[in-house]
């Protein structure tokens, strides 16, 4: 299964170097959906006054993760508010991007190869490659999420 991984980085280098029309016409719209995201995403925090007790993933269970960590065991009480709503743009970004790279195959519903896709293709989620290439060979990935761990501490 590493070729196929070594054949998702050659598609992508081949297909760079000679765009077409097209291409740069959905590299263009890829741009301005994300940049229309973050420009919605920052109004949206700007103007809540509710920052605090507004989240998706409950700051609690960040904390109980952050002091999984021997070494801290004290943490501001601003810590796991903002490392939650990191998180939630983090994957509301990933998930994004990746429905822009179904989009372009045509397709109507995401799909794992699109997410890993886009971790090949974007140089700032070079962190998550190691994940990818365990995906991709089929093994289980060395980091393993708290809650998926049967963690409930």
């Amino acid at each position: 299964m590493k070729n196929n991984f070594d054949k998702l980085v050659v598609n992508a280098t081949q297909s760079s170097t000679h765009p077409t029309l097209a291409q740069l016409n959905i590299v263009k719209n890829k741009q301005e959906q994300l940049e229309m995201f973050w420009t919605n995403q920052r109004r949206e925090i700007e103007n809540d006054n509710e920052f605090k007790n507004n989240h998706l993933l409950p700051p609690n269970l960040i904390k109980k993760l952050m002091k999984t960590d021997e070494d801290d065991q004290m943490i501001a009480a601003e810590s796991p508010v903002l490392l939650a709503k990191t998180c939630e743009l983090f994957i509301q970004e990933l998930t994004l991007r990746s429905w822009l790279n179904a989009q372009e195959k045509h397709q109507h519903i995401l799909k794992k190869d699109d997410v890993t896709d886009v971790i090949i293709q974007t140089d700032n989620l070079d962190f998550l490659l190691v994940v990818v290439d365990d995906a991709i060979d089929g093994s289980t990935p060395s980091i393993v999420p708290f809650y998926i761990a049967g963690g409930n501490n």
